[in-house]
C-alpha cells in the first residue's frame, strides 16, 4: 500500500502538458518553416491489431489541435451488458491511474447511463484528483472497460464535469479541468483521460455527497477507489506495452502505435532483453543523472507531450507565439542522461530544438525533439521518450521475467 498524499506527485504530469498543450499544441508558431514529414506508420512489432491484447494508438492533432498527444478509443459498458459506448480521443497516460471520460461524452446521444459507485451504503460518491494546475470533479460511476478484445468488469471510473459550480476547500485552488481552457477551467484537449499507469488503484480525495463540503470526504478502501482497468482484465493485467516509431527530425503528421495488455504474458510482449528501471514503491519515481544531477522524482510519462527538465544551458529566451514554455534553442542541442537499472544505468540520448520552428509548419504534431523547463526535482520522460522504443510499465504486484531475473512491479522497463 503506497502513501496518497506521495501518489499526488505523480500527477504532475498534467500541469506540464496542460499549461504547454494549449500554448504550443499543432502550430501557430513563427520562425523558419520547417517540412512536415509525413505520417509515420506502425513500427516494426510482433503485435498486430487483430490480436486481443491490442488497440491502436494515434498521436495525431483530432480536433482538439495538440502537439505530441497520444489518443486511443474506450469503450464502456453499462455492466454485464451490451448497452455500450465508444469514446474516441482518449489520452493515453502512464502517468496516472484510472479511466476518466467528460460526462458529457456519454450525455451526448446516443446517451449510456452508468450505475453509480457505492461505498458504505453511500451511493453518491464524487472525487478531485488534483493535478499541478487545474482539479478534475466528478461523479465516480461502474462501467465494464472495454479495448480491443478485454473487457475489465464493474470498474469505477470518474466521469468529470466541466460546469459545476465549486468544489470542497479540500480540493484546493486550481481551475477545474475542461475539454476546452476558459476563464475559470484549464482545458485537457482530449475526451478523457485512460490512466494505465504503475498502480492499481488512484490514491485522490473522495467525497459522498456533492456538495461544496469538505465534511463530506471519506476514506475509502484502495479496491473501492477508481481503478487501473488494466488490472481487471482477466487475462494480460499486470501492465502494458506502449510502442511507437521513430520520427524524423522536422516531426510527422502523425504517428500510428501499439497499446499492448499484459507484460511477459503473450508473444507481443515479451521484454527479453529490456532494460528495467526499478521504482520507489510508495511514489513509482526513479533517479534520473542529468549534467551529474541526481533527479530522484523522475518517470516514464506518456500524458506529457515534451521532455521537461531544468537546464538553464537550453536556451528558451526566443521562443515565438505558440511556443511559450518550451526550450527553444538556437541549434540542436544534444543531450545525454543517465537512468538507474535493476542492476546498472544507462545513458539515454536525446536532443532538444527549436520548438518555434518544429511548430512553423503547422502541420506536424508528432515530435522526438520537444523539451521544455521544469524544476530541479525532477526529470519527466514525456512522450518524445517513447517514439522509436517500446516502453514497459508493470503494475504493483504484477510479476514479470526480466534479465535481472523475476520482479515484481510497479517497475518500468523500455527497449530502444
Amino acid at each position: 500500500m503506497r502513501l496518497p498524499v506521495l501518489s499526488l506527485l505523480r500527477w504532475l504530469w498534467a500541469g506540464v502538458l496542460l499549461a504547454l498543450a494549449a500554448c504550443g499544441g499543432g502550430g501557430g508558431g513563427t520562425g523558419s518553416n520547417a517540412a512536415a514529414s509525413a505520417m509515420a506508420t506502425f513500427p516494426p512489432s510482433l503485435a498486430k491489431l487483430t490480436d486481443a491484447n491490442v488497440v491502436p494508438v494515434l498521436v495525431q492533432s483530432s480536433v482538439f489541435r495538440n502537439a505530441n498527444i497520444p489518443y486511443v478509443s474506450v469503450t464502456v459498458c453499462q455492466p454485464n451488458t451490451s448497452r455500450c459506448k465508444t469514446i474516441d480521443n482518449v489520452l493515453l497516460d502512464t502517468g496516472s491511474t484510472g479511466l476518466r471520460l467528460f460526462a458529457s461524452q456519454l450525455q451526448a446521444a446516443p446517451a449510456l447511463a452508468l450505475p453509480t459507485h457505492s461505498i458504505n451504503a453511500s451511493s453518491t460518491i464524487y472525487e478531485c484528483a488534483q493535478f499541478l494546475s487545474m482539479v478534475a470533479w466528478g461523479s465516480v460511476q461502474v462501467a465494464d472497460v472495454v479495448m480491443g478484445g478485454e473487457r475489465a468488469p464493474s470498474v469505477p471510473v470518474q466521469l468529470m464535469q466541466e460546469d459545476y459550480a465549486s468544489m470542497p476547500a479540500a480540493c484546493g485552488s486550481a481551475p477545474m479541468v475542461s475539454t476546452v481552457s476558459s476563464a475559470n477551467t484549464q482545458g485537457l484537449h482530449a475526451n478523457g483521460i485512460l490512466g494505465v499507469g504503475l498502480f492499481g488503484n488512484d490514491a485522490q480525495l473522495y467525497f459522498n455527497c456533492q456538495a461544496a463540503s469538505s465534511a463530506c470526504q471519506i476514506y475509502p478502501l484502495a479496491s473501492q477507489q477508481v481503478q487501473n482497468p488494466v488490472a481487471h482484465f482477466p487475462t494480460d493485467n499486470n501492465g502494458v506495452a506502449v510502442q511507437l516509431p521513430p520520427l524524423p527530425s522536422q516531426g510527422a503528421s502523425g504517428a500510428q502505435g501499439y497499446l499492448i495488455f499484459g507484460v511477459g504474458t503473450q508473444t507481443n510482449n515479451q521484454l527479453d532483453a529490456a532494460s528495467v528501471v526499478p521504482v520507489n514503491a510508495y511514489t513509482g519515481y526513479f533517479t534520473t543523472t542529468y549534467r551529474g544531477v541526481p533527479m530522484q522524482n523522475s518517470f516514464f510519462d506518456s500524458g506529457s507531450n515534451g521532455l521537461f527538465f531544468n537546464d538553464p544551458a537550453v536556451f528558451m529566451g526566443s521562443c515565438g507565439r505558440g511556443a511559450s514554455g518550451f526550450y527553444c534553442p538556437s541549434s540542436s542541442m544534444h543531450l545525454e542522461a543517465s537512468v538507474a537499472l535493476a542492476t546498472s544505468s544507462t545513458t539515454i540520448p536525446f536532443t532538444i530544438d527549436n520548438a518555434t520552428q518544429l511548430f512553423a509548419s503547422g502541420k506536424s504534431v508528432a515530435f522526438s525533439n520537444l523539451g521544455g523547463p521544469t524544476s530541479d526535482s525532477y526529470f519527466d520522460w514525456g512522450l518524445p521518450f517513447f517514439f522509436g522504443r517500446t516502453v514497459f510499465t508493470v503494475i504493483e504486484g504484477g510479476r514479470v521475467n526480466t534479465v535481472a531475473g523475476n520482479m515484481t512491479g510497479p517497475l518500468y522497463a523500455f527497449t530502444n
